[in-house]
């Protein structure tokens, strides 16, 4: 069976959460004799020095053949959603590999119509929920502009919110909305198959673009397994504790609020990651004239030790709608506990041994709770399962599904 995943993006040049789950399920699927090919978009613009004269490059990652396109200057998301030339050039790809089926991932980078070429083309198209794209113009149901983001069609607030950036003619962006809506309803309906790796990915689906059909929830699960040798060590008596996130370290993944709120504790704050915001860095900075302890440790990739390992508390206070969580994973994975925000599917760790999820306006006490009280940490670290889901699992199933549909 040969398989074409259609992303945004993928490695070398990105190592986000998407890419690095789709990554590891092509990597899966390849062990169980699956052939998998990848067209993606690409961050680098069309015919700038890294990305060369041509439209599409080939490239190889792991053992899969990527296609890696580039979007020209008014093919970028604030010049709309339909993008005949980038569908042209997905439509000769897929001539070109003939796989057995699609699956895509995200259709971010090629815009509106990605599954009628698939369907123009005779293949069955799969599509997985890994982001809120399909119902929210800037992905992450974070609100500009005052307003609140809502819970079902109304895109009324969505007008203001999107027209924050573009500072447009309000009508116009309500017509573009609107056509959007219609243009992305039509692709997902086409799909035979669609999953999410989680309950409220699913349920945004289906309440916000809105989505009738089946959606099945498939976690992502743990990416990569790991090693008894490779979890943390518990703190020792008169140890200082060392709290701390990796990831993403942007303020809409809650780094200002787990600053503040372990201002003043006994412990060392430690962040792992790329600083995206020099604020963040001058937030740090300020807080340490109230006794703040910070240590960033870089960035990091897969080939590198995991930057759970030095924890012995993680805390994800995340404000996007979450559709997963990678991160709290891989903590769990390497024996570390994990405090959370309740935003998003974040919330749904609530039955997890190890995970205490809380709104964020009470973090601070629920940091205080477990750094003074090594009982309570000790107890919260004891409660971590002894098995996690894994992607292996997710490949399994998809696989399942796949031979249905092909």
């Amino acid at each position: 069976m040969k398989v074409c995943f259609v992303t945004s993006n993928y490695p070398p040049e990105a190592w986000g959460g998407t890419e690095q789950v789709v990554t590891a399920l092509a990597r899966e699927l390849h062990g169980r004799g699956v052939a998998v090919v990848a067209i993606t978009g690409s961050d680098v613009p069309h015919g700038s020095e890294a990305a060369g004269d041509g439209d599409v490059r080939p490239e190889r990652f792991e053992d899969t053949v990527v296609h890696r396109v580039f979007k020209r200057p008014d093919e970028w998301d604030r010049h709309g959603f339909v993008r005949p030339r980038l569908l042209a050039l997905l439509r000769d790809l897929l001539r070109r590999e003939r796989p057995d089926l699609v699956h895509v991932h995200s259709c971010a980078a090629f815009g509106g119509g990605v599954t009628a070429i698939a369907q123009e083309l005779g293949l069955p198209v799969a599509m997985t929920f890994h982001d809120l794209w399909v119902t929210c113009a800037r992905y992450f149901r974070i609100p500009a502009g005052g307003v609140r983001c809502p819970a079902g069609t109304d895109r009324t607030p969505c007008v203001t919110c999107v027209n924050d950036a573009l500072q447009t003619d309000p009508g116009r962006v309500a017509a573009a909305l609107a056509e959007r809506d219609r243009v992305l309803r039509e692709d997902v309906g086409r799909a035979a198959l669609c999953t999410a790796p989680s309950a409220t990915a699913a349920r945004f689906v289906r309440d916000c673009l809105p989505h009738a059909g089946a959606i099945e929830v498939i976690p992502h699960g743990l990416l990569r397994p790991v090693a008894a040798a490779a979890r943390a060590a518990p703190p020792t008596a008169g140890e200082v504790l060392r709290v701390g996130t990796f990831g993403g370290l942007v303020a809409e993944k809650g780094v200002l609020d787990l600053v503040d709120a372990v201002v003043g504790l006994p412990c060392e704050l430690h962040l792992a990651g790329r600083l995206h915001d020099a604020a963040i860095v001058a937030h740090l900075r300020r807080r340490e004239a109230s006794g703040l302890r910070w240590h960033w440790h870089g960035e990091y990739t897969p080939a590198d030790a995991h930057p759970a390992r030095n924890l012995h508390l993680a805390v994800f206070p995340s404000r996007c709608q979450e559709t997963y969580g990678l991160v709290v994973d891989e903590a769990l994975a390497h024996g570390v506990p994990a405090v959370v925000s309740d935003a998003g599917a974040l919330a749904e760790r609530s039955g997890t041994g190890g995970v205490r999820v809380t709104p964020l306006a009470a973090l601070a006490n629920v940091l205080r709770e477990l750094v003074t009280s090594r009982d309570r940490l000790a107890a919260l670290r004891a409660a971590i399962p002894a098995a996690l889901p894994t992607i292996a699992a997710s490949a399994a199933r998809h696989l399942e599904l796949y031979r249905r549909l092909a």
